[in-house]
């Protein structure tokens, strides 16, 4: 790794008291808008997420990523630890720095490796109490979080969906369906946007740390929960509703130990609706920009033969009494 990479975040570490060599600057698998490497300084072991600087109506600043994983943290929630964020000076642009958190983020192993059969059995508990503490953080100065109205979302969405000039009679059903929908009238609060297998770190015991605050938003909280239950992040567990290891009575239980917030199941199958919908303009998003995008790959184009399954996933929704 560049000399001039390892000089950067010594830079940043020494500005909060942290010194010592950097002895491994390993990368790791990153997301569409950011870098992350981990790295070791004495005998601990830290994590870099690095972005480009520019905002995106896709993803916030690594800045004000850092100052919401902080926030989250001091509400108890399980969050790494934030121990350096960029500035105007730094080299590093738009970056933070945290503390390693140990544990398996690859779901296809929390879902199926015997090594976190105990962990499996409290992950889902575990996850409502977390989402709890989440949407219990003070907004007072969250000033630079978008807020997301329900209908609103549901119409930008449409927008996206419309520009592929592709009709999909499925989903256009399922557009007007949600549109004529009554949500629940809640507060608004912080929502993780992106919550499920894949940003979560599990070790054997249960739940480590959620991860990847870049969909982050003020909103409907059960938005979240939905989300959690959609079935394309199950990985195949189909009869386990909350990502492919637990019930959803079990998340609610963890919810409601942490929140007064009741939550109406009926209500939770809206969001999985709508949730099933937002995947589904996602694939098509990621099929577009395969054919006729600047970035043509398979991962793009097999994201993109994904469409039919939301369909599927829809139509039991709405129709068929599917969970």
């Amino acid at each position: 790794m560049s000399e001039e990479l390892k000089e950067s975040i010594s830079e940043l570490l020494l500005a909060e008291n942290i010194d010592g060599e950097i002895t491994e600057i390993i990368p790791l698998t990153g997301g569409a808008s950011a870098e992350t490497y981990k790295f070791k300084v004495k005998q601990d072991w830290f994590v870099l997420r690095k972005g480009s600087g520019n905002t995106s109506p896709l993803a916030i600043l690594k800045k004000d990523e850092a100052f919401i994983q902080n926030e989250v943290f001091n509400q108890g929630a399980p969050v790494a630890e934030i121990v350096a964020v960029s500035n105007e000076s730094s080299k590093l642009t738009d970056a933070y720095i945290m503390k390693l958190v140990e544990g398996e983020s690859i779901a296809r192993k929390v879902l199926r490796d015997k090594k976190f059969s105990q962990a499996r059995k409290v992950l889902a508990y575990e996850c409502g109490q977390a989402l709890a503490k989440i949407h219990s953080v003070s907004l007072e100065s969250l000033t630079k979080v978008p807020r997301n109205d329900p209908y609103q979302s549901l119409e930008n969405l449409y927008l996206t969906y419309q520009q592929f000039k592709q009709p999909l009679p499925v989903f256009e059903y399922t557009f007007r369906w949600l549109k004529e929908q009554k949500f629940q009238e809640i507060e608004p609060t912080l929502v993780h946007g992106d919550f499920r297998l894949g940003n979560l770190i599990v070790n054997e015991e249960g739940l480590a740390a959620v991860i990847d605050w870049e969909l982050v938003n003020i909103g409907n909280p059960i938005q979240d929960i939905g989300w959690m239950c959609v079935n394309s992040w199950r990985f195949g567990i189909t009869e386990k509703i909350v990502g492919g290891f637990g019930n959803l009575e079990d998340l609610l239980q963890g919810y409601t130990s942490v929140s007064n917030l009741i939550i109406d199941e009926q209500e939770v199958k809206k969001w999985q609706v709508f949730g099933s919908l937002r995947w589904g303009v996602i694939c098509l998003i990621q099929t577009y920009s395969h054919l006729n995008g600047p970035t043509n790959s398979v991962e793009r184009a097999a994201i993109g033969r994904r469409v039919s399954e939301t369909e599927i996933d829809m139509i039991n929704l709405m129709f068929l009494g599917g969970k």
